[in-house]
């Protein structure tokens, strides 16, 4: 069993650091060696009687804590800037490579997760990763856009499909989060029970052929083939009612209009048009 790192607050720290931009690492690196060093340069008044003794205590500790960290806390975030623009690099590289179902697929829990926060960041999406394998409460990825709040379950499963318990539990945890929605995305597929479910309930199912649509939709240089199961005629596709964006033709699953091909969005679920 592996040891679960001990937090203290320099790991706290870096954490932090580590996972919020470096363009906001780096200022507050500089703001806080100038602080710090400000008043590690202050001069140590003698005390002069019994009152002032204490408080020259206390100046003398304040001096000898900002001598140290005016050093410490600048260098744990510019570490922490640096591990950011390489974990930064690694997502970006990771979605841009994708060219498949398989490839997504083939990828461990933890890329798979690192996959989908890229994807929804790049759709303008502040994207909060909570690193999963520890008690999260069945949130992988936490996402913020236009003042509302989004909870993400990733799974990555190619043989199962995802039945109503799990839809039902994040549906549970996003009543007690206060998210305004929830995603469910896998790289599988969804029973028609789980779909029923979710049907008149502020929840997004995001199966593996949808994940792909939306992984296409942002790549720098789209690797997704055309010969895939997911075939994409974008070419010949007609344009978004709702935001003038390409559409891809899908086949419905529920409703009404089982089995109908129609034309949705590609950037979907950013948008919901179809036609």
């Amino acid at each position: 069993m592996a040891r679960r790192k001990k937090e203290t607050p320099l790991n706290v720290l870096l954490d932090f650091a580590a996972n919020i931009s470096w363009k906001i690492s780096v200022p507050i690196a500089i703001i806080s060696y100038i602080g710090f060093h400000y008043v590690a340069s202050m001069p140590l008044s003698p005390p002069k009687d019994i009152h002032s003794f204490s408080n020259s205590i206390y100046q003398t500790l304040l001096i000898s804590f900002s001598t140290a960290l005016q050093y410490i806390i600048p260098l744990v975030f510019i570490i922490g800037a640096l591990v950011s623009v390489f974990k930064s690099k690694g997502r970006r590289k990771l979605l841009d490579e994708q060219s498949s179902l398989e490839s997504v697929r083939a990828m461990s829990w933890q890329e798979f997760e690192l996959l989908v926060g890229e994807a929804f960041r790049r759709k303008g999406y502040e994207v909060k990763e909570n690193g999963g394998g520890g008690a999260d409460g069945g949130i992988d990825l936490v996402l913020n856009k236009n003042g509302k709040k989004s909870i993400v379950q990733c799974k990555r499963w190619k043989t199962f499909s995802i039945g109503v318990p799990l839809i039902r539990e994040l549906y549970g945890v996003m009543t007690a989060e206060r998210a305004n929605d929830c995603i469910f995305v896998s790289s599988g597929n969804y029973t028609a029970e789980a779909r029923l479910f979710a049907e008149d309930k502020p929840i997004w199912l995001i199966d593996g052929s949808e994940l792909i649509d939306l992984v296409s939709s942002v790549q720098v240089q789209p690797r997704i083939s055309k010969s895939s199961t997911f075939n994409q005629s974008q070419s010949i596709s007609p344009k978004c009612p709702l935001c003038g964006s390409g559409m891809v033709k899908r086949t419905a699953r529920k409703g009404t209009n089982v089995g109908n091909e129609f034309w949705r969005c590609t950037n979907f679920p950013k948008c919901r048009g179809v036609c």
